[in-house]
């Protein structure tokens, strides 16, 4: 509710029909990812999808989206509309997206479309900077939605191939090292012709998976794994624990920043700060130095279960993966979840720091998490960290504190803020 709610107060979205496509000179075809998995439940991931891009789309022109089966198309809207290049830069990294095409329509019977397909194929020849004499290796991708269509795939590549051999005899056919490749899809009615499928992240639609609250630091593991599942379709909430005086506001600004970064990934986000000095402070002083982050980590918990219940999610998220740090021992995973009310979700449990630094790489959070200002469980940083803590141990460690008194203190000073869909340019892979 929330999230719908302030999609309303900030933006107004494209208007979603499903009538058939308007043949126009230019569109932009989304194909979805794991739609055809979902049986009876298919409409609703594909509405949801449909939804998504709607909303990322609307800070940035008018454009009408045609919802289809599996897919959306995309056109320009009234007036010359929004930019289509700029609506696949940002709708490629949009969790649930197989892939997407900017595409020409074309009628679709049979010799309108092979006259269009080859004056499409000369425009290709022209941009291609492939000038000269000298042979093309070339092939034609036919792809048949429409079974009633008169040809099946591989005959209707093979007829618009020798169409296109016969205008551009330098045209060599290769069906696996082809420079230059037409592209031709038959959905519905029309005919669609296009270049390149360029890939998305795949996964699914955010918001089909529930939501779900990200212990987010600013460091390298945590927005990876919030990523990981906002492509599972788990609307994300994001929960920061900030230790002022003794950690500067810097820290603070870069999950911001890596916050706004992985907003572009689903329609809302919210980031909410708690206060962490006093709770540490009292660690530090009441209990035994070793159980530090164990106790960090079981008070963040405690939290978050509060969070959740405000928020609605049915689940925690963190970046733990086994033996990656001294609290992340099995014996202490277990010690540390014993405090959460609800799942905890690791989608980096069995990954390597190496994958994850790449991964990290390619959504775009590395360069920012990497920045250096420390996070909070840096403060009072035990010299010889426990790694084998024991449970009945920790747990007379904190009789020693005012445990809910400190819950309520860091509940007393949230800071919630609201991002709607960023976007950023640059690189989309994951």
């Amino acid at each position: 509710m929330v999230m719908e709610q302030y999609h309303q107060r900030r933006w107004k979205s494209p208007v979603l029909t499903h009538a058939n496509p308007v043949m126009t000179e230019s569109s932009l075809i989304v194909r979805f990812s794991e739609t055809t998995l979902k049986g009876r439940n298919r409409s609703a991931f594909e509405r949801r999808m449909a939804e998504n891009i709607a909303v990322h789309l609307a800070p940035h022109g008018k454009f009408r989206i045609v919802r289809e089966m599996a897919r959306v198309t995309i056109d320009r809207g009234a007036n010359g509309g929004g930019d289509l290049r700029l609506a696949a830069a940002i709708v490629k990294g949009l969790p649930g997206v197989a892939n997407l095409s900017l595409a020409r329509a074309a009628p679709s019977a049979l010799d309108a479309l092979t006259e269009a397909a080859m004056s499409y194929l000369d425009e290709m020849l022209s941009r291609s900077g492939l000038a000269g004499d000298r042979p093309v290796r070339f092939r034609v991708a036919a792809s048949r939605k429409n079974k009633r269509y008169p040809l099946n795939s591989m005959e209707l590549a093979a007829h618009l191939g020798a169409a296109a051999l016969k205008r551009h005899p330098r045209l060599e056919v290769n069906l696996t090292q082809a420079e230059l490749v037409l592209r031709v899809e038959i959905a519905g009615g029309a005919a669609w012709l296009f270049e390149e499928k360029t890939p998305g992240p795949g996964g699914l639609a955010v918001g089909t998976g529930g939501k779900a609250v990200c212990l987010t630091s600013g460091g390298i593991d945590s927005p990876l794994a919030a990523y990981l599942l906002m492509t599972r379709g788990v609307s994300v909430v994001h929960l920061n624990f900030h230790s002022y005086p003794f950690i500067g506001q810097k820290s603070k600004e870069k999950v911001h920043d890596l916050v706004r970064l992985l907003a572009r990934h689903q329609p809302a986000s919210r980031l909410i700060v708690a206060p962490f000095a006093a709770t540490q402070v009292a660690i530090r002083d009441h209990c035994p130095e070793g159980m530090r982050t164990i106790l960090y980590r079981r008070f963040m918990n405690r939290v978050a279960n509060r969070v959740a219940g405000n928020e609605g999610a049915g689940a925690l998220i963190t970046g733990e993966s086994v033996g990656q740090v001294a609290s992340q021992t099995l014996q202490n995973i277990r010690v540390i979840e014993a405090t959460a009310e609800l799942p905890v979700l690791r989608p980096l449990i069995g990954i390597s720091k190496t994958e994850i630094v790449e991964r990290a790489r390619r959504i775009g959070t590395y360069e920012i998490s990497i920045q250096p200002f420390p996070d909070c469980c840096t403060l009072f940083q035990p010299s010889r960290p426990d790694t084998r803590a024991k449970a009945e141990a920790v747990e007379r460690a904190e009789q020693r504190l005012p445990v809910e008194e400190l819950v309520a203190e860091c509940l007393a000073g949230l800071e919630v803020t609201d991002y709607g869909p960023e976007y950023f340019p640059g690189s989309w892979d994951a």
